[in-house]
């Protein structure tokens, strides 16, 4: 099978698309291929050694886009039809990069609805598909009865009945202070302003805050003299505290409501793996937090924290690139060389790095004001890296890095 997968990113605006094609050939061993760009497809057509008849060398590359008929001698043809999408413009290759079983290459491309360089088509009432936007459930409602229990040994770790008369949704720390209310506060520490009282129920993103009040006095006890709030059974990480409230996350906290157990936050498309969706929620709402009002998708750097230990903490820093890029991919694993079929999606492109502790990258990062940050689990920092790590694999390797950052995207 020549073609495995197919990845490429289409940017209709700037007439690009960046191919990545990975194969069943080691072309550091064999290296008989050639490319063919045309206007409604690209071409490949590998050669066996063995049954070479062209008098190319074995190492020899093509780039031909003006091929109107296949070579009969080829033994295997792949056809990728790209005509659905877009045009591309022959003779434009450029940047071909062949390492092992990928192949990597830069194509130019043209709009469907007509226009060049000089004068573009845009059709006024058509809206391109968006990126699908993950939305969160609260299972946490105004006056029902419920106890919070540990994710990892179901240790009750609040009273056996907690009541909240309100149930509240913080606002975006990205937001002026100033604008939260219609009078002056003196206190210009945000945790002041919003310390919830004894019944409330303050929550953001995928963490929320209570007063430690409702909490189990056993837990409190074990937890007086630690920042990091901890399951006083199995000592597992659960959230952190700060003077009278605590702040705990969803990935580390249940709740039992009528006798029954659920996460307190629940998403309405959910996946295997709730730790991921809530990664990913939680970029998500921040991405859109911070293009609030603009015109145009800005982009975004993210800091995600991480308490290790009550004196040390770990960064994950994320910078998104592309909101909303347009990727091909191929529709299934498997690929067969005459049945290859595209499908399009909008992806999150971002570059990310890992910071293990409070540099001058991270500090300058942290005092930029365009920067966003919010603490999260350490459940979800470990697994957010790994699933980032994941996505990055749907480039080769030489492109997985640049300027001392990952590429990857939120979610493939």
């Amino acid at each position: 099978m020549l073609i495995k997968n197919i990845f490429m990113e289409l940017r209709s605006r700037l007439r690009s698309c960046n191919v990545y094609i990975t194969t069943g050939v080691d072309f550091s061993k064999n290296c008989n291929l050639k490319i063919s760009i045309q206007s409604n497809c690209i071409v490949l057509n590998y050669y066996d050694d063995c049954k070479l008849k062209r008098n190319d060398s074995l190492s020899s590359i093509e780039s031909l886009s003006d091929c109107d008929e296949y070579d009969e001698e080829t033994d295997v043809t792949a056809i990728i039809p790209i005509a659905e999408f877009c045009y591309i413009i022959p003779n434009s290759m450029s940047c071909l990069k062949i390492n092992q079983n990928t192949i990597s290459f830069r194509i130019l491309t043209e709009p469907k609805n007509g226009g060049n360089f000089f004068n573009e088509l845009l059709a006024p009432n058509k809206l391109q598909e968006p990126v699908q936007k993950n939305e969160l459930k609260i299972n946490v409602k105004a006056n029902d009865e419920l106890k919070f229990i540990c994710r990892n040994c179901s240790n009750v770790v609040s009273e056996e009945s907690v009541k909240f008369d309100r149930v509240l949704e913080l606002p975006s720390v990205n937001m002026d202070l100033s604008e939260w209310f219609c009078h002056a506060h003196v206190s210009k520490d945000q945790e002041d302003v919003l310390k919830p009282n004894k019944k409330d129920f303050l929550y953001r993103l995928t963490f929320f805050m209570i007063n430690k009040s409702s909490l189990a006095e056993k837990t409190n006890k074990f937890n007086s003299k630690r920042d990091v709030y901890h399951c006083n059974r199995c000592l597992a990480w659960l959230g952190l505290k700060s003077k009278d409230s605590v702040k705990l996350f969803n990935t580390e906290v249940k709740i039992i409501q009528n006798g029954v157990e659920q996460a307190v936050f629940s998403h309405k498309t959910p996946s295997d793996d709730m730790i991921t969706d809530d990664f990913i929620f939680t970029i998500e709402k921040m991405t859109r937090e911070f293009n609030l009002g603009l015109q145009y998708t800005v982009m975004c750097k993210i800091v995600l924290e991480c308490a290790v230990s009550t004196n040390n903490k770990q960064y994950l820093l994320i910078w998104v690139m592309d909101r909303e890029l347009q990727v091909l991919k191929n529709v299934g694993e498997f690929i067969e060389n005459d049945k290859i079929k595209l499908q399009s999606n909008f992806l999150t492109k971002i570059l990310f790095k890992v910071e293990s502790s409070l540099n001058e990258e991270v500090e300058t990062w942290l005092a930029d004001p365009g920067v966003v940050s919010t603490d999260i689990s350490k459940n979800m920092f470990l697994t957010g890296v790994e699933h980032l790590q994941k996505m990055s694999q749907k480039v080769p390797e030489c492109f997985r890095n640049t300027n001392g950052y990952c590429v990857s995207y939120l979610k493939v």
